[in-house]
């Protein structure tokens, strides 16, 4: 019987990655520093990022390094963009077909015998970890403590947020830093329509 190890990770402090994961956009090539576009996301170039910081933490860890899978990327992209649709952060959707991990692995056509899952929810500008200034107005937020504008999150800073993230939940850990697992995608749903100008839903799904 196939065995799900699920995870979930909301907003909290970065503070709490281990030194021995520390990581930048400095790991990621020019191309991925580009703003994610608001009409939708490049999901391989997402995933492909993603995967460049969580095999960096792995190798930091004794860890052999996880591949890229299409199949799991398209699952997990799935999974993202139906949680935007419906504003609902959980591993567990009605949506037929692809409510759960093990149907949204199904539909793909993935075979496995261990999965895990790991989501957390993040804002389109950049604005966890930060404060912003209380003078800020619509789209255009500011720094309180420089006063520069708030960008809008590129491929580079949304993958370093949600790795850094899952690295500081042991849960969400637990699973990115597995032996059991040896392949990877990830995905990200965007929900215009979240406060503060809009919310992505980030999925990152594991197989054996």
């Amino acid at each position: 019987m196939s065995r799900l190890w699920i995870g979930l990770f909301l907003l909290a402090a970065l503070s709490n990655v281990s030194p021995a994961w520390s990581m930048g956009p400095e790991l990621l090539p020019r191309g991925f520093h580009t703003p994610i576009g608001s009409g939708g996301l490049d999901q391989k170039r997402f995933s492909e990022a993603v995967l460049i910081l969580s095999n960096s933490a792995r190798r930091q860890d004794g860890l052999p390094p996880l591949k890229d899978d299409d199949r799991l990327v398209r699952a997990a992209a799935t999974h993202a963009a139906n949680m935007a649709k419906l504003g609902e952060l959980s591993h567990v959707l009605p949506v037929r077909g692809n409510s759960d991990l093990s149907q949204r692995l199904r539909k793909q056509s993935v075979r496995y015998g261990t999965a895990a899952e790991n989501i957390m929810l993040e804002k389109v500008y950049r604005l966890v970890g930060r404060p912003i200034s209380a003078s800020s107005r619509g789209c255009s937020f500011v720094y309180g403590d420089t006063g520069k504008p708030v960008p809008v999150h590129s491929y580079a800073s949304l993958a370093v947020a949600a790795v850094k993230r899952w690295l500081a939940s042991p849960k969400h850990r637990a699973s990115l830093l597995s032996k059991r697992f040896t392949r990877m995608g990830s995905g990200a749903g965007i929900d215009p329509h979240g406060p503060a100008c809009g919310d992505l839903y980030i999925v990152q799904t594991f197989t054996d």
